[in-house]
Order: C-alpha cells, then structure tokens, then sequence
C-alpha cells in the first residue's frame, strides 16, 4: 500500500498494526489488542483475547533453529485465519503474502510455507472441531 503526499514522494504504509501478547502458559499467547493485517488482497483482524502459539515449528533441531521466532506476526494472522476457517488454501496463501510483507527471506518463507501446505491439515481440522 504506498500512499503519495503533496510532495509527490512514495511513503509505505505499514502492512501490520502493533501485535502485542502476554504469555498464557503451556506454549501459548494471548493478544492483549486488536492485530490488523493489510494485505493487497485482504484485510484481516485478529482480536483482542485471541490465543496462539505464535509460530508452531517441530521441535528436531535444525528446523527449530532455522525456523522458530522468524514470521510471528504471520503466523498469527494465519493461526487466525485456521480458526476462522476461511479456506485453508486461503489462509496459506494470506500466510505466504503475510510473510513477505514481514521481510521473511525468501530461503526461510517458502520453506514454512510449504511445510504448513503440506502438514497444516491437522492444525486445520482441530480448529473446524472447536468452532462447530
């Protein structure tokens, strides 16, 4: 989203608001406000009391330290997206985007992107139980 001034200079406009959290315990999050995510195709609001686990990443060694702590702020929009259960084709796509605009490095996003395309139906599914 790039705005113009009178000036005729470019600024960017931030892609995500302020995520802040408190810890709950047991590997989860809160958020203690709203979470605003402006994609270019979408515009997603995570509220206020949403719990997550941040970024879930399988705890063998190499992919925990290659992968862990680098998208929160994606990971919760797609947490969010899950819960919602918008698609989940939709919400890895948002999650792909949301990525970027974090300033994941290509050589980290793609690989957390695939490994949720390809093993994220579970987490999916738990979240269409808990909804219905």
């Amino acid at each position: 989203m790039t705005m113009m001034l009178k000036t005729g200079v470019a600024h960017r406009l931030p892609k995500f608001s302020a995520l802040e959290y408190r810890f709950i315990g047991n590997n989860r999050w809160e958020l203690t406000r709203h979470f605003i995510y402006f994609g270019d195709e979408t515009t997603v609001v995570v509220p206020s009391g949403f719990v997550t686990d941040l970024d879930s990443v399988p705890r063998v060694p190499f992919f925990y330290a290659m992968f862990k702590g680098f998208a929160v702020r994606s990971a919760t929009i797609h947490d969010s997206l899950y819960k919602k259960q918008r698609g989940k084709a939709f919400a890895d796509r948002t999650f792909l985007a949301a990525m970027a605009h974090e300033g994941i490095p290509t050589y980290r996003r793609y690989p957390i992107y695939w490994g949720v395309v390809a093993f994220g139906q579970s987490a999916y599914d738990s979240y269409a139980e808990v909804t219905t």
